[in-house]
């Protein structure tokens, strides 16, 4: 048994659940239509659930890894 979500994921996914090979080469046929209209629920997934990124968390980490190897 696995950890419970503390919300109903399927009311909250980003995007359609799959749960067949054909269903998921139907998604990515029509990913267009399928961004289309999960736009706003993504958007608030992502709102909700990610954090912001500016593509420099890396960079951030080493820097702070060398920073507590340095005794700062």
């Amino acid at each position: 048994a696995g950890r419970a979500l503390q919300f109903d994921f399927t009311e909250r996914a980003p995007g359609p659940l799959i749960k067949t090979s054909p269903d998921l080469i139907d998604a990515i046929r029509n990913i267009d239509s399928v961004s289309a209209e999960y736009k706003e629920k993504y958007e608030r997934f992502v709102e909700d659930f990610c954090e912001p990124s500016d593509g420099r968390a890396a960079e951030r980490v080493v820097d702070r890894m060398l920073e507590i190897a340095a005794g700062e």
